[in-house]
């Protein structure tokens, strides 16, 4: 028995390794923003997803709406209206280059 829950343990410890490197240089990121349109929200969610990667990048994506060395994949909003307001909640995976 105890030689079994060992090998589940490897195992399992052999496949989170292994999904470790095949997401390597990509991490996904959230964020929830108000404001008064959809597309103010959208954009301070995204802004908020920007710094939680790096602060380093933030600078850049406020000149130039770019985020410089990754490809930003997956983006995502959930908008609803919030009190005569729009609350977004959004989600993207940032990939070096």
């Amino acid at each position: 028995m105890k030689k079994k829950m060992l090998m589940c343990a490897a195992l399992a410890a052999a496949m989170s390794f292994g999904a470790g490197i095949a997401n390597a240089g990509c991490v996904t990121k959230g964020a929830v923003a108000t404001s008064s349109s959809a597309d103010s929200a959208k954009w301070f969610a995204f802004e908020t997803m920007v710094q939680s990667v790096s602060w380093g990048l933030w600078p850049g994506f406020l000149a130039t709406g770019n985020v410089e060395g990754y490809k930003v994949v997956n983006k995502r909003y959930n908008c609803r209206p919030d009190g005569g307001m729009v609350t977004c909640h959004g989600r993207a995976t940032f990939c070096k280059r």
